[in-house]
């Protein structure tokens, strides 16, 4: 079976340099052998069309862009001809805390409401990010938020779902459905046996780190092997915080290059 999904590079890695020079990051991207992009900041509608303008001269697509709002957002990923969209992401703060309720992810889901609505009127999946210190950590989480949320989809991302100590290969057999966009990234924890995502100093103890260098058991040939199996077609945005060994640029080469080499490309 031929994977279906796409590559992209999340442009966090490169800090503000995406603002200072797009033109120049952009072509780091490209030359490192990806096909879409994504995280680069958007002004304005007018800017939408720039950027795309300027991504399409290198041959990448802007995926997930980010707007003022989640309405905003929506409406340039439908511009865009993307098939999903992020909502405002549920913070565990205003909903119970760090031990959430089933009546606090049932607020949580009634929140988005109105998000899910207007994507479903224009044939856009919204999906929620599974990232620490919102009401999805986990993949119980995540079960628990989807149940609460009718119409929501699940931004997948391998290194959250990790450093919160849920095995990511679960959600394919439990939500594999679900699954609208995917940050693929790994994390490493100096000591895995007691790291805590809840006490453990981020940054200190524990940090995103290059795909492959992780401790923590994510497979990430598995994960794209589950991706490929579901038939998943969307977007697979490589990401990583920081970068911990090489230039952001060469950062995204060396996740690239080790993809290929799962794959056989």
């Amino acid at each position: 079976m031929a994977i279906k999904y796409r590559f992209a590079c999340h442009l966090i890695t490169w800090g503000n340099e995406p603002r200072q020079d797009p033109e120049k990051v952009l072509s780091e991207v490209a030359s490192a052998g990806y096909e879409g992009v994504e995280g680069l900041p958007i002004k304005s509608a007018e800017h939408l069309v720039e950027m795309a303008v300027l991504a399409s001269k290198y041959n990448l697509h802007i995926v997930n862009a980010g707007g003022g709002s989640a309405e905003t957002s929506i409406n340039y990923n439908i511009t865009l001809g993307n098939k999903a969209s992020e909502v405002p992401a549920c913070s565990r703060s205003n909903f119970g805390g760090t031990d959430p309720s089933d009546d606090d992810f049932r607020r949580a889901g009634e929140s988005l409401k109105d998000y899910i609505a207007y994507a479903k009127e224009h044939n856009i999946k919204p999906f929620h990010h599974a990232h620490l210190w919102t009401m999805i950590e986990t993949v119980e989480d995540a079960e628990k938020m989807l149940k609460y949320a009718p119409g929501l989809y699940l931004l997948f991302d391998t290194g959250h779902l990790t450093a919160a100590g849920s095995n990511a290969l679960e959600v394919f057999d439990k939500l594999g459905d679900k699954i609208a966009h995917v940050h693929l990234k790994d994390f490493v924890a100096n000591d895995p046996k007691t790291w805590n995502h809840r006490k453990s100093k981020w940054g200190e103890e524990g940090r995103f780190e290059e795909l492959g260098k992780g401790n923590m058991g994510l497979d990430v040939k598995a994960i794209l092997k589950g991706l490929e199996d579901i038939g998943y077609d969307g977007w697979v945005s490589v990401e990583q915080d920081q970068a911990t060994h090489h230039s952001p640029a060469e950062t995204a080469k060396v996740n690239m290059e080790y993809i290929k080499s799962l794959l056989n490309f």
